[in-house]
């Protein structure tokens, strides 16, 4: 164990437990989208439940393995954060002033960005809980089990439609930063594959972003309805 705490005081070790945890959730966001897609193979046929609503059955019925994801996303998420808060702040702490100007405009807007994502990731990831997996956000839209209808009544309204876009645009930024900080920290940072990792990195967070995003806008362009 104290190996494993001397591990994590050390800078090195803070950044590699940032850069695995971040990898391992954008993985989870990566497969969530995946499931979210099924939304457009539309309302079921031949009185067959929709195939969003058999994804949604099928994890509320294995609560097992549910609670397990539940809890380790949920872990996962805290030593992410607390471990970049408390990195930032080693950072920060122990920058020469006379540095300060000097690095100014590229390092201040990656930090704010970073975090303002973070936080916007926290904000939206406990909105999007309380809204269609606990029903407690728009109780008038939500039907327990149904959850193909929930996710069209609730994007049929455009403010709330409009909230889930707009929410993964700082969600953009943040995971384009993180991968390419995360791959980089983790050792992938020969100077010939720093372009690529750039390139990967970009196209992975605007695949997953424009991924979240295709829901909410299909319902409001009506090719996802009921």
């Amino acid at each position: 164990m104290s190996g494993l705490g001397g591990f994590y005081r050390s800078s090195i070790g803070k950044k590699i437990v940032v850069g695995a945890t971040g990898i391992l959730l954008v993985g989870f966001l990566f497969v969530h989208m995946l499931g979210n897609l099924q939304a457009f193979e539309g309302p079921g046929e031949h009185g067959e439940p929709a195939k969003l609503t058999q994804y949604g059955e099928l994890l509320r019925t294995e609560m097992a393995v549910l609670w397990a994801m539940r809890l380790g996303l949920l872990g996962l998420l805290i030593l992410h954060v607390v471990t970049t808060v408390r990195l930032v702040a080693e950072n920060r702490a122990a920058r020469p002033e006379r540095y300060a100007m000097a690095r100014s405009m590229k390092t201040t807007f990656a930090a704010r960005t970073m975090i303002f994502g973070g936080v916007a990731l926290f904000a939206y990831v406990v909105y999007h809980i309380l809204h269609l997996t606990v029903g407690a956000a728009h109780r008038d839209l939500f039907r327990e089990g149904d959850v193909y209808g929930n996710v069209v009544r609730s994007f049929s309204n455009p403010v709330i439609a409009t909230v889930y876009v707009a929410a993964m645009i700082p969600v953009f930024f943040h995971l384009r930063h993180g991968i390419q900080s995360a791959l980089r920290t983790l050792g992938v940072d020969h100077p010939e594959h720093l372009a690529r990792i750039q390139t990967a990195g970009g196209a992975l967070a605007a695949l997953i972003t424009l991924g979240f995003m295709a829901v909410p806008l299909g319902v409001l362009f009506n090719l996802i309805r009921l």
